[in-house]
C-alpha cells in the first residue's frame, strides 16, 4: 500500500488520519473480491477433483459412485468446517489487502473510526465506530493480516475486544501517529522494534535493501 494513500494531521488537540486507497485503486476492492472468490473456487476444485495421495479415486468420483448418500453426508461434515475457516481467513486478508476508505480521529475523549463496508463497492455508505479513550488499551503498530508470502501492518488496539485500523500503514507514518496519540493521553506502549521497522521501510522506499536482515520482521518470531 502506498504511503501516499494516507493523509495525517496532528495538533495538540487531535490526531486525524485519512486513508483513501480508492484514490489510487478505484476498483481495488472489486478485484480483491473476485480474486478471493477465485481462490475459494480453486481450493474447492482441488479438494473435490484431485485423486488422493495414493492414487485412489477423488472425492467427486466417490460421490458419483455412492448410491446411499452417506458419502455426501460425511464429506459435507468433514469439508465444510475446513472450507469455512479457509474462506474466513481469505476474506479477512482481502479486507486489509484491498481496504475500504477510512478516517481515524482521536482527541482527548475518544477514538472515532469511520469506514466504508468492504462489500460496498460504490464507496458511498459510511459506518462510524466510537471508542472512549479511557477504554482503549495497547495501541500499537502491528501485523493485522497475514498470508503465505506477505503480511499487512496497521494499528491494533483493545477496546471490548481486538480492533484494527488503517491497513497498509507503514512504520514511519505509524510512529508519527503513535507519537501524536501518546501526547493526547492514549495508551501507547513503547515498541523497541518500531525504529528497525522504520529503517526497513525507508530502505525499501529509496531502493537500498541489501543491508537488511529481514528475519526479525517475522511476526511469528519471538
Amino acid at each position: 500500500m502506498a504511503h501516499s494513500d494516507f493523509s495525517i494531521t496532528i495538533t495538540d488537540k487531535a490526531v486525524d488520519v485519512g486513508h483513501t486507497p480508492s484514490a489510487s485503486k478505484p476498483r481495488g476492492k472489486v478485484f480483491g473480491f473476485i480474486f478471493t472468490i477465485g481462490i475459494l473456487v480453486l481450493m474447492g476444485c482441488v479438494v473435490l477433483f484431485l485423486p488422493d495421495k495414493h492414487g485412489g479415486p477423488s472425492i467427486w468420483e466417490d460421490l458419483n459412485s455412492d448410491t446411499s448418500g452417506l458419502t455426501l453426508v460425511f464429506t459435507a461434515i468433514a469439508l465444510l468446517p475446513f472450507l469455512g475457516l479457509f474462506g474466513w481467513q481469505q476474506f479477512r486478508y482481502a479486507r486489509a489487502a484491498w481496504a475500504s476508505d477510512e478516517t481515524f480521529h482521536c482527541d482527548r475523549e475518544a477514538i472515532t473510526i469511520k469506514r466504508i463496508p468492504w462489500l460496498d463497492f460504490s464507496n458511498r455508505a459510511w459506518r462510524t465506530y466510537t471508542y472512549p479513550l479511557a477504554e482503549v488499551r495497547d495501541i500499537r503498530f502491528a501485523v493485522i493480516a497475514s498470508q503465505r508470502g506477505g503480511v499487512l501492518w496497521g494499528l491494533r488496539f483493545r477496546a471490548h475486544g481486538r480492533k484494527w485500523a488503517l491497513p497498509g500503514l507503514e512504520a514511519p507514518e505509524a510512529k508519527e501517529i503513535l507519537t501524536g496519540l501518546r501526547a493526547l493521553g492514549a495508551d501507547v506502549p513503547d515498541d523497541p522494534k518500531l525504529d528497525k521497522l522504520i529503517k526497513a521501510a525507508m530502505g525499501m522506499r529509496f531502493g537500498d535493501t541489501s543491508w537488511m536482515d529481514r528475519s526479525w520482521m517475522d511476526p511469528d518470531k519471538p
